[in-house]
């Protein structure tokens, strides 16, 4: 399983927010520190349907699982299940 916990948002040409990197790691108890651009995780995702899950720091608790992790209209990544061509990650903090 690969988790996404941290997001990196940067401005495009035309002053929009959008997604640009992702921290993920395959363990569920550590925070990630490998970085990848947002088209790298589409092309994982594609590859290897249904293995990619957000993944959420709790105090007194730890980190716990979040939402499967899709994608849409092969440009966008998703956690819930409509196909509104924006990204949506829930609320993972950003890097």
């Amino acid at each position: 399983m690969v988790y996404i916990d941290a997001v990196h948002y940067e401005t495009d040409l035309h002053g929009c927010e959008v997604l640009s990197k992702l921290k993920w790691t395959n363990t569920l108890t550590e925070q990630a520190i490998e970085v990848c651009s947002k088209q790298a995780m589409i092309d994982f995702i594609n590859k290897n349907p249904n293995c990619t899950k957000t993944k959420y720091y709790k105090p007194y608790i730890g980190w716990v699982e979040g939402e499967d992790v899709r994608v849409v209209d092969n440009s966008y990544l998703r956690t819930d299940s409509n196909n509104t061509k924006a990204d949506n990650l829930g609320n993972l903090p950003r890097f």
